[in-house]
């Protein structure tokens, strides 16, 4: 996914499918001070399970539209 493309998401976008985290948690996390994929993962429980959604070099085989890492930088160039 293109970065720019991030804002399209809906905010209950499944991100993390183990612990069904959605985009609007992670998004809300961020606004909340998290600013890396550790404190994510604290605060939402997002990536405990199989870790796939951190990076998508964790997940290349997966249709997941975002990982947790393209969320930070995007939020951080905004």
């Amino acid at each position: 996914m293109r970065l720019e493309d991030i804002d399209n998401l809906k905010s209950d976008y499944i991100v993390c499918e183990c612990y069904e985290v959605s985009f609007g948690d992670i998004v809300e996390a961020i606004e909340n001070g998290c600013d890396t994929v550790d404190s994510l993962m604290h605060e939402t429980h997002a990536g405990y399970g199989c870790e796939r959604c951190h990076s998508k070099l964790n997940d290349s085989d997966s249709d997941r539209e975002v990982h947790l890492d393209e969320i930070l930088e995007y939020t951080k160039l905004k």
